[in-house]
């Protein structure tokens, strides 16, 4: 999920020969506090844009029914499609305004990628939702601060947290034959628990590792991170009407 970019001041040692190149490299961690709380600023505020965007792309899908059946009659194009954006927008994230469009173009498109979800859930169970938001809301917001707070350092979980990720695609993809409710259940557990470890992670390696001009890919880390919680969480608050 985060990048990994090393301080190329302490890898090179030619500190001063290209200050340019040395300042959009250094990472927030090495950078000034006015330059640190700055990118943080916008880390956050693209966060929150993107989950707006997000929410337009549910309203968009709402608005055009016929949009939302054709997401459920091609689901698969509808995934690669997804994933074709996120290889996006972070391929053009240090591209000055391309990537701000990347960025909301994303987020819109999974609004509208989930739509046909929340529309069934809006009918058959719609408290889901609204619990959903209010306990992403409160799992994120919680483990966003201590990671910010705390001394303790999270990069021991990078390995743990990529095999849980291959386990929960795998295990994703059996269940698709299985169909089994139970085996759902199990794996939004799985991906609740992941995924907050995710958030614990990517914060502090949005400080340590990210140069401060990589605040596009820290909002797209942080995005992807709370929207898998909320998408775990209603998996979780409707697993008995499987």
């Amino acid at each position: 999920m985060s990048g990994f970019f090393q301080d190329q001041k302490q890898q090179t040692g030619w500190s001063g020969q290209d200050p340019y190149n040395e300042m959009q490299q250094m990472t927030a961690a090495n950078a000034t506090v006015s330059e640190r709380m700055g990118f943080v600023r916008k880390v956050y505020a693209l966060f929150f844009a993107g989950i707006l965007f997000s929410g337009v792309g549910v309203g968009v899908g709402f608005s055009f029914p016929s949009l939302m059946i054709a997401v459920i009659e091609n689901r698969w194009i509808a995934f690669f499609l997804l994933i074709g954006a996120i290889i996006g927008a972070q391929a053009v994230r240090l591209v000055p305004v391309v990537n701000l469009v990347a960025l909301f173009a994303f987020t819109t498109l999974i609004g509208i990628f989930i739509s046909p979800l929340l529309a069934i859930i809006a009918v058959n169970n719609p408290n889901s939702i609204w619990q959903a938001a209010i306990l992403t809301t409160g799992i994120f917001g919680g483990l966003t601060t201590y990671a910010f707070v705390t001394k303790k350092d999270f990069s021991f979980l990078s390995g743990m947290l990529t095999v849980g990720l291959i386990v929960v695609i795998l295990s994703g993809i059996l269940n698709i034959f299985l169909v089994s409710s139970a085996f759902s259940f199990g794996i939004a557990v799985t991906t609740l628990i992941l995924f907050s470890g995710y958030v614990l992670y990517d914060t502090q390696q949005i400080i340590h590792r990210y140069p401060t001009n990589e605040y596009v890919a820290g909002a797209l880390d942080l995005f992807l991170d709370a929207f898998n919680i909320f998408m775990a969480l209603l998996r979780i608050l409707n697993g008995r009407r499987d």
